[in-house]
């Protein structure tokens, strides 16, 4: 299994870049194609912290198969639980990719670690943030130590909502992000309006 991790703080757009993230793995990397239909070339974590997801529903509706983990964050209480399903989906189906979506309160990098050691199957694995260049100067005055702490380990970085800025500002957010980790790759894209295959094919296929 790969295993693409998205990550970032609530509202910056990591949905709608899970499901064009899908959308790419299964329409255009032949790889990715389950031999038998009725198993699922690539399977959906999703991580809601309550009693009822939103997300998922979203993302159901597009005919993926999406597995909740709820009333935790995935980095505190609910890592053995992660581990768990990571293992199930596994043995029961061998998936091509296993997204997983984190909450906007969770690190990562420290989940990454988890499945490193604990999961079975897994070839590679991605951190990818999606950073909310709208709110950028906004969260990193209200929140800076979980913002950059999830920036400072990620090794993709999407600077989300592009279409909401200025060319000048964005410049500067990227040369904050380029300060705060200076070996991720940052694709800047708008979420809302789709994120082209070329980047998606470079950003999670690129070492193939």
């Amino acid at each position: 299994m790969k295993v693409l991790l998205f990550g970032g703080f609530l509202g910056a757009g990591k949905t709608s870049s899970i499901l064009s993230a899908a959308k790419f793995l299964v329409e255009n990397n032949p790889t990715a194609q389950a031999s038998n239909p009725e198993t699922p070339s690539l399977v959906i974590i999703e991580n809601e912290v309550g009693e009822t997801g939103i997300d998922d529903k979203i993302l159901k509706a597009e005919g993926l198969m999406v597995r909740e983990l709820f009333s935790g964050c995935i980095c505190c209480t609910l890592t053995s639980e992660l581990t768990v399903t990571l293992n199930e989906l596994y043995e029961a189906y061998d998936p091509q990719w296993v997204i997983v979506e984190a909450t906007g309160m969770a690190y990562p990098h420290r989940i990454a670690e988890t499945i490193h050691t604990y999961g079975k199957g897994v070839e590679s694995l991605k951190n990818i943030i999606v950073a909310d260049a709208e709110r950028w100067e906004e969260l990193t005055e209200i929140v800076p130590g979980l913002v950059e702490g999830q920036i400072a380990k990620a090794d993709l970085i999407f600077l989300n909502k592009i279409d909401c800025m200025q060319p000048e500002t964005l410049s500067e957010i990227e040369k904050n992000l380029h300060h705060l980790n200076p070996s991720a790759q940052i694709y800047c894209v708008s979420a809302f309006r789709g994120i082209n295959s070329e980047i998606w094919s470079e950003a999670v296929l690129g070492n193939e």
